[in-house]
């Protein structure tokens, strides 16, 4: 009876290191596997923030480039009624020298 109790025993403790050891290595497996988890989840967020990042530069780039045809536009408007300005205070000069002119002329 004794050996059996011993066998028993034996066999229990046998058992017990083998569910330690399947038990190990189920955490590590599971350790494994939250790193990888890890870095996937890692690389998911890297790669949004490269889409988010590349668009908001496209954003910026689009309102920029349309501010930019905006103020183009008005720079043309503003350089054709300066032209207009110049264009009418030629007019309006070359009028009063003709006046003028014609003022010493016609007085004479």
């Amino acid at each position: 009876m004794k050996e059996d109790i011993l066998s028993l025993i034996l066999q229990t403790e046998k058992e017990y290191h083998h569910t330690v050891r399947k038990a190990v290595e189920e955490a590590e497996k599971y350790a494994d596997d939250c790193k990888k988890n890890q870095g996937a989840a890692l690389e998911d967020l890297e790669q949004e923030w490269y889409s988010y990042e590349r668009e908001e530069k496209e954003k910026w780039e689009r309102a920029f480039q349309e501010e930019e045809r905006k103020m183009e536009a008005e720079m043309k408007k503003s350089k054709e009624k300066l032209e207009i300005c110049q264009r009418e205070k030629a007019e309006a000069i070359s009028e009063r020298l003709m006046e003028e002119v014609f003022s010493l002329y016609g007085g004479s």
